[in-house]
């Protein structure tokens, strides 16, 4: 698997890389670690109004911050060759979801990994705004790692090895979910790890009797499949831990059902399936995947094909 880990220096960034440290990628993975110096927000008018003196400072500021970014991602970067993961880092100026989306496409990214916000003061990158547009417009998967709080912080672990996690897998039996139920088996979980696969059917009303009669009767055999679907996704899932069970709920806000359904079982990543980002099917597919990855408590995986043509 190949990885970009982009990062910004704040501890949001670095609660993501920590993710990485502990979490079961396939051990031939990847890692290349991106910081983005942002552009200073000037016009060039301004800029040609600059005298001699305030050209040189700021030159020199930006010259520190390259600088500061060439230490950050040297600091990143020994951390996973610590932990025995191959890797490269990357700096890069510009807007920063542009950067990251343009790196992701000239190494062939199986996955984008970001922090769920920023709060440095020069590279606040990893802002709503940033994330919600990668997770939107990448072309691979992308990660986006919630920071835990004191009392739900993970146990210190042996470097090299794995921890446990609390996977949910929002799973509707469509092709792309199908790609995320085989990513989820692929993993080499530890044996205590547990998976939950969860889909939502959503409610709908008739007022009138005659069609609340046809309707109920084709809910209830859609109901019965997606139940045998969710027990043919057990099966898969065994591969990576015997701890799998399934829940089907109906509800009429899929996405808040899913957040709810993750935050009951105490989650701690939310694995979802993005489907093609068509101008259309992107409009679609904004309140439920989009919606996920910005309110969730936990880690959200939106799991994308990279090779699916739009």
């Amino acid at each position: 698997m190949n990885i970009l880990i982009a990062t910004d220096g704040s501890e949001y960034a670095s609660n993501a890389l920590d993710f990485m440290l502990s979490f079961p990628f396939p051990r031939d993975s990847k890692m290349t670690v991106l910081t983005v110096v942002d552009d200073v927000p000037m016009l060039q008018a301004e800029l040609d109004a600059l005298n001699d003196e305030q050209s040189e400072a700021l030159k020199v500021a930006t010259s520190r911050l390259h600088e500061e970014a060439e230490e950050l991602v040297a600091r990143e970067g020994a951390r996973l060759r610590n932990d025995d993961w191959p890797g490269e880092t990357m700096v890069r100026s510009g807007k920063p979801a542009d950067e990251i989306l343009r790196a992701a496409e000239e190494i062939d990214a199986d996955l984008i990994v970001l922090g769920s916000h920023g709060t440095g003061m020069a590279k606040r990158f990893l802002l709503g705004s940033v994330s919600d547009r990668v997770f939107e417009y990448a072309s691979c998967s992308v990660l986006i790692v919630k920071k835990k709080t004191e009392d739900e912080k993970s146990a210190v672990i042996e470097s090299g090895a794995n921890a446990p996690y609390r996977i949910m897998l929002a799973y509707d039996n469509s092709d792309i979910a199908h790609e995320a139920l085989d990513l989820c088996s692929s993993l080499p979980l530890e044996e205590s790890s547990e998976i939950k696969v969860v889909n939502v059917l959503p409610l709908i009303t008739a007022y009138r009797q005659d069609i609340r009669q046809h309707m109920n009767s084709i809910w209830l055999q859609k109901k019965q499949l997606m139940e045998a679907e969710l027990e043919k996704a057990v099966r898969s899932l065994q591969w990576a831990t015997p701890n799998v069970t399934t829940e089907l709920r109906e509800a009429e806000n899929i996405s808040n059902e899913i957040l709810n359904a993750a935050e009951e079982a105490g989650s701690d990543l939310i694995m979802v399936g993005c489907k093609d980002k068509s101008s259309i099917k992107r409009f679609l597919l904004g309140s439920i995947t989009q919606h996920m990855a910005r309110y969730a408590k936990c880690t959200v995986w939106g799991v994308r094909n990279k090779n699916s043509k739009d």
